[in-house]
């Protein structure tokens, strides 16, 4: 499907801390992996964001509730690599038969400004369509893992067999904070599974 005709995006693990000390903390939360969400433990984000790991579940407490999950709103900025966090959310919901499942910060930075800063990080892969930056991924099951999805390989279609796995990057919403311009996002929506779940939200799987 096109960029703009996705959904709106929607915490996982800390599992392997010595890796994740070895990679700067926005690149491994941009991997949008089973480790991403370590980028919550960093110092001024565990602060900020309070969680719990007990049987391998991640666990948040704390925030406001939203239409789509929770977030957190930074009394001050965190600036992780250049980039300044001004919140941070979670979300976990079915809808028309697809689950949504998304995590990410609100920015100071606009949209081109945060594309321009979020370039520069290994991995990061972000294209430009429709207004929005994104870097989309669609699961194959013969594989068993995340490819690359071109953007208009399912243009106008819905993805009912699958999922993909997108991280994006748009403007921030209108009820976020005052502060915020522009949020980055990872998510996962479609038809999900363990095995998907397991190479990016083990904390999810039940």
């Amino acid at each position: 499907m096109k960029w703009h005709q996705l959904l709106f995006p929607f915490a996982a693990l800390v599992t392997c801390a010595s890796s994740f000390a070895a990679t700067p903390p926005l690149q491994t939360f941009l991997a949008c992996d089973e480790n991403s969400l370590a980028v919550v433990n960093q110092p001024g984000l565990k602060e900020r964001i309070p969680s719990a790991l007990a049987n391998g579940k991640m666990t948040f407490s704390g925030g406001t509730k939203t239409d789509m999950g929770q977030r957190w709103v930074f009394d001050t900025p965190v600036t992780l690599n250049g980039v300044a966090l001004t919140g941070f959310f979670v979300e976990d919901q079915d809808l028309m038969g697809s689950r949504i499942i998304g995590w990410g910060f609100y920015t100071q930075q606009a949209p081109d400004e945060l594309y321009a800063q979020l370039n520069k990080v290994p991995g990061s892969n972000l294209e430009s369509a429709n207004g929005i930056y994104a870097r989309a991924q669609i699961w194959s099951h013969k594989q068993s893992a995340w490819v690359p999805e071109n953007g208009d390989d399912n243009a106008g279609k819905l993805v009912t067999d699958t999922a993909e796995r997108i991280l994006m990057v748009e403007p921030a919403p209108q009820d976020a904070t005052k502060t915020s311009k522009g949020m980055v996002t990872c998510s996962v929506q479609g038809t999900v599974s363990a095995a998907m779940l397991k190479s990016t939200r083990p904390d999810l799987i039940k």
